[in-house]
């Protein structure tokens, strides 16, 4: 799959690589959006995950993380690490 591609494929990942925690799956797929089953939480907040499918175009996911809901699974969408620094927002007000 082409980073360089304005649109894209979803790519489903089976669950054979583990659960791993959300920042490393977030390291190991920069600048694409991830699809993950949640596995474990700490308060409320989801901590690790397995893949569940990847696409640089979040709309691509949407067929896959509705047939993974509608089975019941706890699901968590996020967006790898950018590969480029993006510039800061800073907000002034008067």
């Amino acid at each position: 799959m082409s980073r360089d591609a304005q649109h894209s494929s979803p790519s489903e990942c089976p669950p054979y690589q583990g659960a791993q925690p959300i920042h490393v799956w977030e390291a190991q797929y920069p600048d694409t959006w991830i699809l993950l089953e949640i596995t474990e939480e700490d308060e409320g907040e989801p901590v690790r995950g397995l893949l569940l499918a990847t696409a640089t175009d979040v709309g691509d996911l949407q067929d896959i993380w509705r047939a993974y809901r509608d089975k019941g699974v706890l699901t968590m969408l996020t967006y790898g690490c950018p590969s480029e620094p993006h510039p800061k927002v800073v907000i002034c007000a008067t």
